[in-house]
């Protein structure tokens, strides 16, 4: 027996080690569904407001159609691109609309002027100064002529607003409307329309006498007055105070949005329409008249109804801001819904 086996290693154990006990488990993770204690939950004051919350989490309205559209308070990009989805979406209606009134006024106007500069070239007229001065009896009747039809062109702006405003209230709720009941229901309001431009020109004018500024608050207050007058079948007067209540409390933001929906819409105008125009002058009124009537025609076929559904969008964003529109819409459509 050797030394090794008869007085054990000093730091071997005197009695074998117990096995190892298994690792306690874990405790169970608590349940993704688990709601948070009450003192975790955010406060309703510290909540940010609608315009601060992520776009997926705000309401939304219109239908496939027009894909999602801002059921919220609206800013300005939202305004802009509610707008570029519902004339996408309803472009055919919009377009017929729009062109049962500006086609022949258009038509109309480039046709009294096919004789100014004698017919002749614009540069024909630069190098003859002579062609500008001819036929002033012919040039008197084609002022008068012109003059008439851009009265009738104004005249007849507040109707295909009202029209245009009918489609896309029903698109931006999820429904659709026809081309038929949307002039049918403008012209049930013709009357109303009417003395309501009239009178909104008239502030606007007097506004504008004594300082631009007084001008362009009365076409912010007024913006909503054709969607106010169609949608809820309102009178002049009723239309006009609707409009003011729900536009007064935004004044300049409306302001804002109104003025930057105006500028892009003229550009947008200008840019399709001055190609039109300069080769129209550039043959000459005579024959190119028709050339002249198709790039004032393209550009009111844009350009009108981008505004009118700027307009509508507005009237839509007072509602929501002054009478929670948008909560009474998501509560009809839960009272709607099957009880589960």
């Amino acid at each position: 027996m050797t030394e090794e086996e008869r007085d054990p290693a000093p730091w071997a154990p005197l009695e074998p080690t117990p096995p190892a006990a298994p690792p306690a488990a874990a405790p169970p993770a608590p349940p993704s569904w688990q709601p948070p204690s009450p003192w975790q939950q955010p406060s309703p004051w510290q909540q940010p407001p609608p315009w601060q919350q992520p776009a997926a989490a705000l309401p939304k309205a219109g239908d496939a159609r027009t894909g999602p559209l801002p059921l919220h308070p609206m800013t300005l990009s939202d305004i802009l691109d509610g707008a570029f989805k519902l004339l996408k979406a309803n472009w055919r209606t919009v377009l017929l609309i729009t062109a049962a009134f500006v086609v022949p006024l258009h038509i109309v106007s480039a046709f009294v002027q096919r004789n100014l500069y004698s017919g002749r070239s614009f540069f024909d007229a630069v190098n003859n100064p002579s062609l500008g001065s001819s036929g002033n009896g012919s040039s008197d009747a084609q002022l008068v002529v012109g003059g008439v039809v851009a009265l009738i062109s104004l005249l007849v702006a507040p109707f295909v607003a009202g029209a245009i405003s009918k489609v896309v209230a029903a698109s931006y709720l999820g429904g659709e409307e026809t081309v038929g009941s949307a002039l049918r229901a403008t012209g049930r309001r013709t009357w109303a329309l009417l003395a309501a431009w009239v009178l909104v020109h008239l502030l606007e004018v007097i506004g504008t006498l004594f300082c631009i500024l007084p001008g362009l608050i009365f076409m912010a207050l007024f913006v909503a007055v054709a969607p106010a007058i169609v949608i809820e079948e309102l009178g002049p007067i009723r239309g006009m105070r609707r409009s003011w209540r729900l536009t007064a409390p935004r004044l300049f933001p409306v302001m804002g949005i109104a003025l930057v929906a105006g500028i892009l819409a003229g550009v947008v105008g200008n840019a399709l329409g001055t190609i039109p125009s300069i080769a129209a002058l550039a043959i000459g009124l005579k024959y190119g008249w028709p050339l002249l009537a198709a790039g004032s025609i393209l550009s009111a076929l844009i350009t009108t109804p981008f505004v009118a559904i700027v307009a509508t969008l507005l009237y839509f964003d007072g509602r929501i801001r002054q009478e929670g529109l948008d909560l009474q819409l998501m509560a009809d459509e839960l009272g709607r819904r099957p009880a589960s």
